[in-house]
């Protein structure tokens, strides 16, 4: 397979899945804000920015976190790259360049959100509410691939697909736990006594919720939510699960065998999921969440920086 295409199949996935999970935590968030006093939620707008690792761009931009600005800046901005809709944007102009390559329902697909999308502006979502736009968004990224796994071969193109869309989730999953885990319980007493509605809200913006209700059928406890979206086998937002997928598609990629690793960014996988499959979450907490996410986000980055290197760049010879 060629690099630019390969390079192109690893991005659509990642724009896809960073455009619905900024898509996911603005729709919780604003609905939130209107079940919950002003004052209270003035501190939950902030936090978005850092879980999509934008800060330093909003507030060179903004003076204050609130409502318009947050959804102006996640949702259209043209000047912030990892806007929901450059994101798709992007997703859809690396599907042009490789037309030949995917299947006509995925480009035809891609193309529909695309135009869609592009129809919405932030006055119109600020009018109405975004739950119609970010419920688009998310749709239209499962749709895109359901479409893509009834359609598409499953040969290299599938796995550095699924690579992508797997590293971008295990990433956002570290972020939203690292900065709503610390927000909330240590946010003083503006988060007072609707902490259990903004737990719902945390575990609501990772499709989480209802999973965690019939996982635990207790009360939410802040301790099983991070060991829920940290450690859990099974539910597909959880780093442990995501990562998963990503090493089983980067040695699809390869080659490798179990225990094995042909690059540095399958053994940066490797190290990290045997990390998530044996540690326990009072372990963790005990050595430190932050530290522990700081890492993994780290970690991530470097994953996504050799796959570039590995099968998307190559160095010219003198």
């Amino acid at each position: 397979m060629l690099s630019r295409i390969a390079d192109s199949l690893f991005w659509i996935s990642r724009y896809l899945e960073r455009a619905e999970d900024t898509a996911r935590i603005l729709d919780v968030s604003y609905y939130m804000m209107l079940e919950g006093a002003q004052q209270t939620y003035r501190l939950r707008w902030a936090p978005l920015v850092y879980i999509a690792g934008a800060h330093e761009e909003f507030f060179a931009r903004y003076a204050e976190a609130e409502p318009r600005s947050v959804l102006e800046f996640l949702g259209f901005s043209e000047s912030n790259p990892d806007s929901i809709v450059q994101c798709v944007a992007k997703a859809r102009e690396n599907a042009r360049t490789i037309r030949d390559r995917i299947s006509r329902e995925m480009w035809e697909d891609l193309n529909s959100l695309y135009l869609e999308v592009s129809r919405f502006t932030a006055d119109d979502v600020l009018a109405t509410g975004p739950h119609r736009f970010c419920d688009l968004i998310k749709s239209g990224g499962h749709r895109f691939m359901g479409v893509s796994r009834a359609t598409f071969p499953r040969d290299e193109g599938w796995h550095f697909l699924n690579a992508g869309q797997a590293l971008e989730r295990a990433e956002m999953t570290a972020r939203i736990v690292d900065v709503q885990y610390h927000a909330l319980l240590d946010g003083g007493p503006a988060v007072g006594d609707s902490a259990n509605h903004q737990w719902m809200a945390v575990l609501k913006s990772v499709a989480a919720y209802e999973f965690y209700r019939r996982t635990y059928n207790t009360r939410i406890d802040p301790e099983r939510v991070a060991e829920l979206l940290v450690l859990h086998p099974q539910h597909p937002r959880s780093l442990r699960f995501s990562v998963g997928v990503l090493q089983s598609a980067l040695r699809a990629i390869s080659g490798s065998g179990p225990d094995t690793y042909a690059n540095e960014a399958e053994r940066l996988t490797g190290r990290l999921y045997d990390g998530l499959k044996y540690d326990r979450i009072e372990d963790i907490l005990a050595r430190g969440l932050h530290a522990f996410l700081s890492d993994v986000q780290r970690t991530c980055r470097g994953i996504g920086e050799h796959v570039a290197r590995t099968y998307f760049y190559y160095e010219v010879g003198a």
